[in-house]
């Protein structure tokens, strides 16, 4: 059984563009100087800056989920380049919705908050941290695990999805 991510939040849609629009903006130097046949050497540094986001992008993209799927004997989340994360059922201890988790200003520590979406290690405040793989904080659904950090998913039907792991989860 598959289920869809849900699209970006609108956070994650302005910041995903904020960082692109800067990253071409840091361009612009560079660009002026080439149309005005001016050499300098000080056009490296926003240069760099700018391809040391354009491949931060680039690995947000390519770390984007875009299925969660629910196989025999394991949680699968697919990701757009990467490998896929697979979780087997015996180490699920439980699964909830998460909408405490919405509320980012409690934010502490995190890899990604919101660059296509929400992914790697979080640091919230009240909660602890946990590993997000998700698009939309509207719909968190929290995946506790035995001998890893809970698992933050963000399927478009999240309470289907919570019953049909919970489900699956008992058949084995």
């Amino acid at each position: 059984m598959s289920f869809r991510v849900a699209p970006l939040d609108s956070y994650a849609e302005r910041i995903t563009t904020g960082v692109a629009y800067l990253g071409g903006l840091l361009l612009l130097p560079l660009l002026f100087s080439y149309l005005s046949n001016l050499h300098w050497a000080g056009l490296l540094i926003p240069s760099s800056f700018a391809g040391l986001l354009a491949l931060f992008l680039l690995l947000a993209y390519a770390s984007q989920p875009t299925s969660y799927q629910l196989e025999e004997k394991h949680l699968v989340v697919k990701r757009r380049w990467l490998w896929a994360v697979r979780v087997p059922f015996a180490q699920i201890t439980g699964v909830a919705l998460a909408p405490a988790l919405a509320d980012l200003r409690q934010l502490r520590l995190a890899f990604n908050p919101g660059i296509f979406g929400y992914q790697g290690p979080f640091q919230l405040a009240p909660y602890g941290k946990a590993f997000f793989l998700a698009t939309n904080r509207e719909c968190f659904v929290s995946v506790a695990r035995k001998t890893a950090l809970p698992l933050i998913l963000s399927p478009i039907q999240p309470r289907l999805f919570v019953e049909k792991l919970n489900e699956q989860r008992k058949q084995i």
